[in-house]
């Protein structure tokens, strides 16, 4: 008899503990980026926040969903963090931005054109976000991220920027269209999951993605030429409630942001590495770890990289300084003092240099 007593003894002890070790756990609700965006969500978001606990040594009980199954909007994600709703968001700059348009100004149309020149851009712009998140939306910045330069996959046949004029181009957000309308194209936004259904219908001429991204949506499907002049470089970033990031002790935040830094790492790395595969996969070239298709590579010629500097500097800064000071005092002069030196080697010689207090 006292066998049995032990032996539930026993069971009631394990059943208390791995309750209490259940009590323990801390629930995080993540979202990430949309499934179809492809192997940078698939291949090393996902896995990132699967093993976070493990990594971190913090009891961590992460939920990652992508916000496609979710049906929720992308470009409600900084409100949703700020009303609690979630915990920790791999933010899509480009589509938030109308929330806080500072998120523009580390990733603005036409200037950040390659991967060294977007990260020294993010290491001098990044401090600003972070306090406008921490500032307008209870949140603080562990990182940015790129999916690699925003390129052009278009149906019918293009030589160059000047080849956009008449043609109906797939933007992410409504931030494209002053250089699409400079170009004498027509903008028209559409969400990703839904781009390729309109290049196979006709609702659109071209589509602008990362080269990664449009391979692994199968754009090259609907398309015949591929136009690799990057127009930005799609950053991203992760973005966490000061809710849940003030409830950790100083040793587990210093174990998260090592975790992020890493992770972030990889991801420049590999972003790059994505990005010149899937521009030979694309292009019938040797392809790794992306579909092989055979558009026709339409290489950007020097005077597409003027023009597009020419309406960076001209249109795009300026409309986006004027909205920015409007929502933020000091949007346009942090601007130019932190991101004007950076970019000052691009610039047109006749186009004045944006740095300093004043245009």
């Amino acid at each position: 008899m006292w066998l049995v007593r032990l032996g539930i003894a026993l069971l009631l002890s394990i059943a208390f503990f791995s309750a209490w070790r259940s009590l323990e756990k801390i629930p995080v609700s993540v979202v990430g980026q949309p499934s179809m965006t492809g192997p940078i969500q698939s291949k090393l978001e996902r896995p990132f926040f699967e093993s976070l606990a493990a990594e971190t040594g913090i009891p961590l009980d992460v939920q990652y969903r992508t916000i496609d199954t979710l049906g929720i909007r992308d470009d409600y994600q900084l409100q949703l963090l700020k009303g609690g709703a979630l915990d920790l968001v791999s933010l899509r700059f480009l589509q938030n931005a109308s929330s806080e348009p500072t998120l523009l100004g580390i990733d603005l149309l036409g200037l950040n054109t390659d991967f060294s020149t977007a990260r020294a851009v993010v290491d001098a712009y990044a401090p600003v976000l972070d306090q406008r998140l921490r500032e307008r939306f209870n949140a603080k910045l562990l990182g940015i991220w790129p999916f690699g330069p925003q390129v052009f996959f278009c149906r019918s046949p293009i030589k160059g920027l000047s080849d956009l004029a008449g043609k109906r181009i797939r933007v992410g957000n409504a931030n494209f269209s002053p250089m699409i309308t400079t170009l004498g194209g027509v903008p028209v936004v559409i969400p990703f999951d839904n781009v390729a259904e309109a290049l196979s219908s006709g609702l659109v001429d071209c589509a602008i993605t990362s080269a990664t991204s449009g391979n692994y949506a199968g754009w090259p499907a609907h398309t015949a030429y591929y136009f690799p002049l990057g127009t930005q470089m799609g950053l991203n970033g992760y973005v966490i409630s000061l809710r849940l990031w003030n409830s950790f002790s100083s040793g587990q935040q210093r174990a998260l942001e090592q975790a992020f830094q890493q992770h972030i790492d990889n991801i420049w790395s590999f972003a790059k590495e994505g990005h010149e595969d899937a521009s030979s996969c694309n292009t019938g070239g040797p392809c790794i770890h992306g579909k092989s298709f055979h558009l026709q590579l339409v290489e950007p010629k020097p005077e597409n990289y003027s023009l597009m500097g020419r309406i960076a500097y001209e249109t795009t800064f300026k409309d986006w300084a004027q909205r920015c000071d409007q929502i933020y005092r000091d949007c346009s002069a942090d601007w130019r003092n932190r991101v004007g030196p950076i970019l000052s080697k691009q610039r047109p010689a006749d186009v004045p240099a944006m740095q300093g207090s004043n245009p």
